[in-house]
């Protein structure tokens, strides 16, 4: 990876940022920690004018970036030293082999460099999100949306805003479920379903609780719209449809997900749509009828449904 050719395109925030991306991609540990770990900011031996804020970036013989930096440091043209040092640490440097001054000139350098990188990163709150699990200002931003005390999963700074209406709306529930599953999500109200009713409310012949005048119904259940949607994921590849089956992690943090925001005044049932031309067909030893096998030879639809009732939303796994 060749760094010091366009290097001098960005100045040396930008720079540090994105040599920081490419070493966190190879960094397990503690990220907060790479620049002061990963890097290493030395000052330049050379009084011409600079052409950027920074300057060779290289590889040194431990595994860190060694960044020339010729902006606000200590030697170089635009060091805070006088010139003088700068032209004695590269007679030194050069006529008699002597490192030692400019070691000890780095040590600065380097300390200096990385609280100014810092301190640019203090405000500059997508930098700090790059390297940083915890979400900058995500406490300032639950307290402000007024789910600072919520245990819910979509209280953290990332969906906090979309709680935060007293009336929560069903575009936001669609934009939230799609961001946070990664899946294209929509909803259809008033979805209509047999909901079963309580003997107390049916009018019996003899008795004088419930008139035929006020509760006109024969049987348990009535056809009912109003207190159920649907919910669509997809079109889906099979595989990636399998993550929202019953029984497996995601579908349960869906179920769990939808309870948090809806609370107890409304139902749901859960409709896969899974993309046919993805699902290879294969002998019934080796499928499981609703999994990822169907019945019938027609695959000329693009996309096969797999309702979810609403019991099965219910199930603890």
């Amino acid at each position: 990876m060749d760094l010091s050719r366009g290097g001098n395109r960005l100045n040396f925030y930008q720079q540090v940022r994105l040599l920081l991306q490419a070493v966190s991609c190879q960094h397990s540990g503690d990220k907060e920690q790479l620049l002061d770990e990963a890097i290493r900011f030395v000052s330049p031996l050379s009084l011409d004018a600079p052409k950027g804020d920074v300057g060779e970036i290289s590889r040194t013989d431990d595994g860190r970036w060694q960044v020339e930096v010729w902006a606000q440091g200590l030697t170089g043209a635009l060091g805070a030293l006088p010139a003088v040092y700068t032209e004695w640490l590269i007679e030194r440097y050069y006529r008699y082999g002597d490192r030692a001054g400019k070691a000890f000139f780095d040590i600065f350098t380097h300390r200096l460099q990385c609280l100014r990188y810092l301190a640019w990163e203090k405000y500059h709150y997508y930098a700090r999100a790059e390297l940083r699990d915890e979400m900058p200002l995500a406490q300032a931003t639950q307290a402000l949306c007024g789910v600072l005390h919520e245990s819910s999963a979509f209280s953290d700074g990332r969906y906090a805003s979309l709680l935060a209406p007293a009336v929560r709306s069903m575009v936001n529930l669609e934009t939230l479920l799609g961001h946070a599953f990664a899946a294209p999500m929509s909803i259809t109200p008033f979805s209509r379903h047999w909901q079963q009713t309580d003997a107390v409310w049916c009018c019996q012949l003899g008795a004088s609780a419930q008139p035929l005048s006020n509760a006109p119904m024969l049987g348990r259940v009535r056809w009912e719209h109003q207190s159920r949607f649907l919910l669509t994921i997809g079109p889906l590849p099979q595989l990636q449809a399998l993550r929202f089956f019953p029984g497996e992690n995601d579908f349960a943090h869906l179920c769990r997900r939808l309870r948090e925001y809806l609370g107890p005044g409304l139902d749901f049932d859960i409709e896969l749509q899974i993309d046919n031309h993805s699902s290879a067909a294969k002998p019934l030893a080796e499928s499981q009828l609703g999994r990822d096998a169907c019945l019938g030879s027609d695959l000329t639809r693009p996309a096969r449904s797999l309702r979810l009732s609403k019991e099965l939303t219910e199930c603890r796994y």
